[in-house]
């Protein structure tokens, strides 16, 4: 076998190998966002809050099958039995991905964590805000729905790792929010 020959054909069987990088991609999501109820302490009782709306915008890059991102979510939920009263969270977190590209299915299942800070703001006539440490967890599924588009479906789970301090009260904070969005890669 020649030289060239036996090179171009190790270099066929070492590319084939190696898994494709996607590279960068931005996404966007929106959906269903239901904040759990909050303790207040001191003090005996807690917060419920009527089912909100949520927002993300995302921008990353697929390792393929781990993907990375820098994500800003909002999330906006009323406070039950009280009007003009809302509790508003901002999210800066950094996000990764783990896709299970082996199934034969049409939607391919994913799982991720993500940390940052969390930003937490109780508007009831009197605005009061804080800031934690924040962390959540995430489980969908995507579908190619172009070529350089994926929809995504998923479930995510955040919380603090402290509560918030409002007004000298402590509320926790818990959220489960369910998202429909779209990926674009480059």
């Amino acid at each position: 076998m020649k030289p060239k020959t036996f090179i171009l054909a190790l270099c066929t069987c070492l590319a084939s190998a190696i898994p494709a990088v996607a590279g960068p991609y931005v996404g966007f999501g929106a959906g269903l966002s239901i904040n759990h109820d909050s303790d207040i302490d001191p003090g005996s009782g807690d917060i419920e809050y009527d089912p909100g709306y949520g927002l993300n915008v995302a921008a990353g890059y697929d390792f393929n099958p781990v993907r990375l991102e820098a994500e800003f979510a909002y999330r906006n939920a009323e406070i039950d039995n009280a009007s003009d009263a809302d509790f508003t969270t901002m999210s800066y977190m950094i996000n990764g991905y783990y896709d299970m590209k082996n199934i034969n299915f049409p939607f391919k299942p994913y799982l991720g964590v993500g940390l940052g800070v969390i930003n937490g703001e109780l508007d009831n006539g009197i605005d009061d805000d804080d800031t934690e440490f924040g962390y959540q967890l995430t489980a969908g599924v995507s579908n190619k729905i172009a070529q350089n588009v994926n929809l995504d479906i998923y479930y995510r789970y955040q919380g603090t790792a402290s509560d918030f301090d409002m007004g000298g009260s402590e509320l926790s904070y818990d959220n489960s929010s369910f998202f429909v969005g779209f990926r674009f890669a480059f």
